[in-house]
């Protein structure tokens, strides 16, 4: 459920790369960095806000593991990713992001995406949930 996709390469040389992607998306944007072992998430999205549905997020360095699980589901998920990815989260998917190393990802959303669409359940709650 989770879509982790390698961002596009369209350049190289002795200086360095670049990549290119494209987004629908405008307004303010979520710029994290994460340090190594921390934990972003424990929660998931009901699509009250646009840009919550689904969720789209950039790792721009580093890498990081993302545990998830649908609602309805009873087993949680890790799929790891290497920068630079583009990660999606459906509605209804409980996720958490792990930094494996230090990293930087851009949410392509607001802090008010987040204070209107983000159910919080820690990760002991969500498991609790899910082996009933």
């Amino acid at each position: 459920m989770i879509k982790v996709t390698p961002v596009q390469l369209v350049g190289e040389d002795e200086r360095g790369s670049n990549y290119e992607w494209n987004t629908d998306r405008s307004g303010d944007f979520i710029l994290c960095y994460r340090k190594a072992g921390s934990s972003s998430g424990q929660h998931y999205h009901e699509g009250k806000a646009d840009y919550k549905n689904p969720e789209v997020l950039y790792l721009v360095s580093g890498k990081a593991a993302m545990d998830w699980c649908p609602l309805d589901g009873n087993k949680i998920e890790r799929v790891e990713m290497e920068a630079p990815a583009r990660i999606e989260v459906p509605v209804k998917v409980w996720h958490q992001l792990i930094a494996l190393t230090d990293c930087c990802f851009i949410e392509l959303n607001s802090m008010a995406d987040v204070r209107k669409d983000s159910v919080r359940i820690w990760r002991d709650e969500f498991e609790k949930m899910i082996n009933k």
